[in-house]
Parts: C-alpha cells; structure tokens; sequence
C-alpha cells in the first residue's frame, strides 16, 4: 500500500509538482478515501477564499508607507557593501597594477617552472642498464638461463660466484 499523500495536497493543487509526483497522488486519491476527503476539504477553502472581495487599502496608503521607507532609509547610516568596497579598491591603479602582474606570474611563469621541473623535482631516470644487470642476475637460478646468459653476467659483475 502506498504512503498517504496529505503532505504533497497544496503542492498538487498549485500546480507545482512534477510529473511523476502528480501521477502518484492522482493514483492514490483514487484508492484512499481518507485522503480524498482532505483534497476536497482543501477544495473547498480554496474556493471560499476566491469567494472573497479583495480587500481595498485605506486613502493614502501607498503614499504613507512610501515615505515611512525613505524616512527610516535615511536614518540609517549607509554602509557599504564588501563588493562595493572591492570593487573600489580594484580601481586604484597600483593595485590593479600589482593584481595584472600576479596574474601573469600565475598564468605564465608556474606552468612554465613546472614544465622545466624546476618547482617540483622530477623522478630519478631509469638506469636500463642497470635494471636489466639485476635482471639477468635474478633470473640465472631459474631452468632458462643458458650458458651465454650465465657468461655475460660473469664478465659484467666483478668476481661474483654464478649460482
């Protein structure tokens, strides 16, 4: 059994829900009385509050409440926001100066340390030479080592005893 609706009704009657939603409370008004009686309560208080005159403001009181905004606007002391406080130190000329060389360190000179391997240190290059000494020497136990094998790693390593 699905889960009651009630909390989803306004939204339902405004218009507001999307697609899948409005299927599920249409589908679910269809087969819950409970909940059907509370949209046709909701119903019938939307159409009593239509039902209402509109209500009409006294002589004078637009005027009135616009005055008491600019009255209470200019007691207040103006403070400035921290964009309108930004956007005045950014006017200074020294400072948009010093801001554009930044800008270029940031933009130009770091992509270029980097690329250079000046910033970061760049790993220690490969000694193939070396790897492949180790290698041999590793694989010289193993059944596939051959005599040549076992002759190159004896006249490449100092005096070392062939396993």
């Amino acid at each position: 059994m699905s889960p009651h609706v009630s909390d989803r009704l306004s939204e339902y009657m405004d218009g507001a829900l999307g697609v899948q939603d409005v299927e599920r409370v249409r589908a679910h008004l269809d087969t819950c009385p409970a909940c059907l009686q509370e949209y046709k309560g909701l119903q019938d208080v939307q159409r009593m509050l239509r039902s209402l005159p509109n209500p009409r403001p006294r002589e004078g009181f637009m005027e009135r409440t616009h005055w008491r905004l600019a009255r209470e606007a200019a007691a207040q002391p103006a403070r400035a926001s921290f964009l309108t406080s930004l956007r005045e130190a950014l006017t200074v000329r020294p400072f948009r100066v010093a801001l554009a060389a930044g800008a270029l360190v940031v933009i130009v000179a770091l992509p270029l340390l980097w690329m250079t391997g000046a910033i970061w240190p760049r790993e220690a290059p490969l000694d193939s030479d070396a790897y492949v000494r180790h290698y041999i020497v590793l694989s010289v136990d193993r059944p596939l080592a051959d005599e040549a094998t076992s002759t190159f790693v004896s006249s490449d390593l100092p005096e070392q005893p062939i396993r």
